[in-house]
């Protein structure tokens, strides 16, 4: 395989599924895809002789939620901003695992070109916003989204996907503020899985019921099983419904776990082995893997076929980033200053 190989552009969007499911088992088959990306990612970054490089942030054991999430929105109109922990939504947005791979390593066939890395995955045309580095700096940002489709009259919902410990930044109470003052369409969706970096919030959060964190603000604030897709996907839809009725935004929190640290350094000492086997018990994808047999959803040798569909994906990924070429030297500057005002003659 080579560079020329790529069957699409960086920019286009295929969502990528097992050709004859129906919609329970494309859901199953992205939250399995996304976690066979995180793990090989996880794989490529410790090896010797590190292809990934700088900050890494895994998504495992929170796929319910992305692909949740994902499932209501209605694109193109729809936008969704995120934190640095984006590897999943980017996938379940529509992003070739090819083209977010070759992000992972640094290389120009990349979705930023490869000068973004793990934490700035973008794709205006999925309506993923990107992800960003800055703990809870996109929050008005996505604000800025919903105030547009306001604005433009679009009748878009912007989905602001923040993480538990953006809950402490001052933009967090600045962006609710402005969002339940002007009514607009946003839905803010924190994912709470328990630690800021390796700070439990009982250890940083005075209210230890993070939902209550989105009071006074004239929205409605809730607490969801973030391990369970159906209620992910059954929130979402109620809260997007009431933003497109012109209703306001709404805040859930979307109580998971991850899998692994916080990033690729974290060697999670706060936590035990007994507690990750517990949380594990409670696998968003075993979830809904047993619940599609019981309601006779997914036959015998399913998953099998599905794992080595999705492993070869992965594996073609990876080549793909392997070769494909570094940006040039002279395109430091691109992408980074505005074209239309340039600073520089």
């Amino acid at each position: 395989m080579t560079v020329a190989d790529q069957p699409h552009a960086a920019n286009e969007v295929r969502v990528l599924a097992p050709p004859d499911g129906t919609e329970q088992r494309r859901r199953l088959w992205m939250m399995m895809l996304i976690r066979r990306f995180e793990e090989r990612t996880y794989q490529e970054y410790t090896r010797p002789g590190q292809r990934i490089g700088g900050f890494c942030h895994l998504y495992s054991g929170q796929e319910a939620v992305a692909v949740g999430v994902v499932s209501i929105m209605q694109r193109p109109k729809d936008k969704l901003i995120n934190a640095y922990r984006d590897h999943g939504y980017s996938l379940a947005l529509g992003m070739e695992p090819k083209v977010a791979m070759a992000e992972l390593f640094g290389r120009k066939t990349g979705c930023s070109k490869g000068k973004g890395g793990s934490m700035h995955l973008f794709q205006p045309a999925a309506g993923n916003l990107g992800g960003h580095g800055i703990v809870g700096g996109h929050l008005p940002l996505g604000v800025g989204a919903a105030f547009a489709a306001v604005y433009k009259k679009t009748g878009g919902v912007c989905f602001i996907v923040f993480g538990d410990g953006a809950t402490s930044q001052g933009t967090h109470s600045e962006a609710l503020n402005l969002a339940g003052l002007w009514k607009l369409p946003a839905v803010f969706i924190l994912e709470n899985n328990g630690v800021a970096m390796g700070t439990q919030v009982a250890r940083y959060s005075a209210e230890k019921d993070l939902a209550k964190r989105g009071l006074g603000y004239a929205m409605p604030t809730r607490n969801i099983d973030g391990n369970d897709i159906d209620e992910v996907i059954a929130a979402v839809g109620e809260a997007a419904g009431r933003a497109r009725a012109g209703e306001g935004p709404s805040y859930l929190v979307a109580n998971t776990y991850r899998f692994r640290g916080h990033s690729m350094s974290d060697a999670m000492i706060y936590r035990t082995r007994e507690e990750l086997a517990r949380a594990k018990e409670r696998d968003p994808i075993l979830l809904y893997e047993r619940r599609l047999r019981e309601q006779g959803l997914l036959e015998e040798g399913s998953i099998s076929e599905m794992e080595n569909q999705i492993k070869q994906i992965v594996d073609e990924a990876v080549t793909f980033a392997e070769q494909s070429p570094y940006p040039e030297t002279s395109e430091l500057y691109a992408d980074v200053y505005s074209e239309k005002y340039p600073l520089r003659k």
